[in-house]
């Protein structure tokens, strides 16, 4: 028999994505800090839902998943612009951090 494939997620440059409704979870859920990225807003383009509006925040993990201190926060207009930023302070922060 052949040996069963671990199933993987959906990762963003080596780092698990995790969607739970309108939350965005990325980073790995070891490391000191995660990004939480909050879907405020959608708009509606020929029958498609596009984000309008994101909350960003560098989180601390080290608590309760997802509630935890916010140490940066921001918004921007679409999701690329709000994972590129922030995963950007992420790396800043877990330097700072390690």
């Amino acid at each position: 028999m052949a040996a069963a494939k671990k199933k993987k997620g959906l990762t963003y440059n080596g780092k698990p994505i995790i969607r739970c409704g309108n939350r965005i979870y990325y980073g790995n859920l070891e490391d000191k800090l995660i990004l939480v990225l909050d879907i405020q807003e959608t708009k509606k383009i020929n029958d498609m839902d596009f984000t309008s509006k994101v909350l960003i925040q560098v989180m601390d993990n080290t608590g309760e998943f997802g509630k935890g201190q916010v140490f940066r926060k921001a918004t921007r207009d679409n999701l690329y612009k709000a994972l590129d930023i922030g995963e950007w302070w992420l790396k800043d922060a877990l330097k700072q951090f390690a």
